[in-house]
């Protein structure tokens, strides 16, 4: 189906396009070395990420690499963790990273002590924690003082929570216990620490969900003043537990977006993606510009974590299953040699136009077109009718010379806009892909 199409059918919820490709069109590969594969990419500018595999429970919606309430082998895995650092340290000794994240799963779902070792590796691996803007996700029920005084001690700048809804009946039809008693004190614990900034999530589509219950949702959130306010709609996938019960898409979500928008930009909050709203105003507290997200590489450490240069993007098997998670997280856990790549997807120049228009132009980017054509000697408008049309509707927007981001309205597509810029051969590979 054509953009054209889709925005005539006001059917905007495509997908999610937070990186491209997704690791669903990766596929098993010749071993390639570490050496080999980051030759030719810059290693001054680095983003440096971390898995930490483990939730206290699935929630009914996700479909992210991470499994329940493990019994044993988080120690074994963290392990694992250093010596994949090693690894790269010994093989890619002029590593220098900029920027970090922490993500999951759930990290807090870590001991103080085994959140402390996580730390202290990160740092004696040359991630600076202090001196560059680094993110650290939680849950309200893996929260405590003491993580909060871990996060703190290392200098994190924001921590990620979870809440998705004020409404227990709501959180309940997402499939996540959740106590708003719990969620409330991490809230106030979080809005009380020394961390420079907080950031909160929040769903919608939930079954039974209002404008009115949402809104709820929306107005408590504000009252803490968080640095940000994510909005994410509900997506349902295969293999989650929502998914696999057959509950039915919320048909209002437009409606709902729309409302929790406008009363977040009328209560001082500024829009920078579909998703994301950022209070007025506020400065990162540290370094957060050497790194380029769309040009500089990031190194992903971890069962399920990607990797990436400017034309290979890479990771461990990549799964939505238990058992198939499970799995490679104890391969992972086992292994003693992180030398050689043996699952990901090359990027020929077409893949790399892609990708740099869908980091340019969504989830909060910015699209600067005398950049792609240094980049590869072409004019973006002339190759992809698909800018030419988002012009047209004033959904993208020139906002300095050769600077173009998305407006307000065309925010509201960017889960269209994302997979409409997908290649035929991605689309190819995702739909092939073995659900396990």
């Amino acid at each position: 189906m054509q953009i054209k199409e889709l925005l005539e059918t006001e059917d905007l919820y495509q997908g999610y396009t937070y990186s491209y490709p997704h690791k669903m069109a990766y596929r098993s590969l010749e071993d390639k070395s570490l050496q080999e594969i980051w030759t030719k990419q810059n290693l001054d500018n680095l983003f440096y990420y971390v898995h930490i595999p483990y939730c206290e429970m699935r929630c009914g919606f996700c479909n992210l690499f991470t499994v329940a309430n493990p019994k044993e082998g988080v120690k074994l895995y963290l392990e694992s963790i250093r010596r994949e650092m090693e690894t790269y340290k010994k093989v890619l000794p002029k590593l220098s990273f900029k920027n970090f994240a922490i993500g999951g799963g759930t990290p807090t779902f870590l001991k103080e002590d085994e959140l402390n070792f996580l730390l202290e590796g990160m740092n004696a691996f040359g991630v600076d924690t202090k001196k560059y803007y680094g993110s650290i996700e939680a849950s309200p029920k893996t929260l405590s003082a003491e993580k909060i005084n871990i996060v703190e001690k290392f200098g994190i700048t924001r921590l990620s929570l979870g809440i998705q809804s004020w409404k227990e009946e709501e959180v309940k039809a997402l499939g996540r216990p959740q106590n708003i008693q719990d969620t409330e004190k991490a809230v106030n614990l979080l809005a009380q620490s020394k961390i420079p900034e907080f950031n909160l999530d929040l769903i919608y589509g939930a079954k039974g969900q209002t404008v009115e219950s949402f809104m709820y949702s929306v107005e408590k959130t504000i009252s803490f003043q968080p640095t940000e306010i994510f909005l994410y709609p509900l997506y349902l996938r295969q293999l989650t537990g929502l998914g696999k019960k057959g509950v039915e898409d919320n048909t209002n979500r437009k409606q709902l977006y729309l409302a929790a928008r406008d009363k977040l930009l009328a209560s001082g909050y500024e829009q920078t993606s579909m998703r994301c709203f950022r209070k007025a105003n506020t400065a990162f507290e540290t370094n957060n510009e050497e790194y380029d997200s769309i040009q500089d590489g990031m190194i992903g450490v971890g069962a399920g974590a990607r990797s990436y240069t400017s034309n290979f993007h890479y990771s461990t098997d990549y799964a939505v299953a238990k058992k198939e998670i499970k799995s490679i997280i104890d391969k992972y856990s086992q292994k003693e040699n992180f030398e050689h790549i043996k699952h990901g997807i090359f990027l020929n120049e077409e893949e790399q136009k892609r990708r740099f228009l869908i980091k340019s132009i969504t989830d909060g980017g910015i699209f600067n077109t005398a950049t792609y054509t240094k980049n590869f000697k072409t004019n973006a408008f002339e190759e992809f009718d698909l800018l030419n049309e988002l012009v047209e509707r004033k959904f993208l927007t020139e906002i300095n010379k050769n600077i173009f981001r998305l407006s307000l309205k065309g925010m509201v597509y960017e889960d269209v806009i994302g997979p409409a810029l997908y290649s035929e051969n991605v689309v190819n590979l995702i739909n092939r892909y073995d659900w396990k």
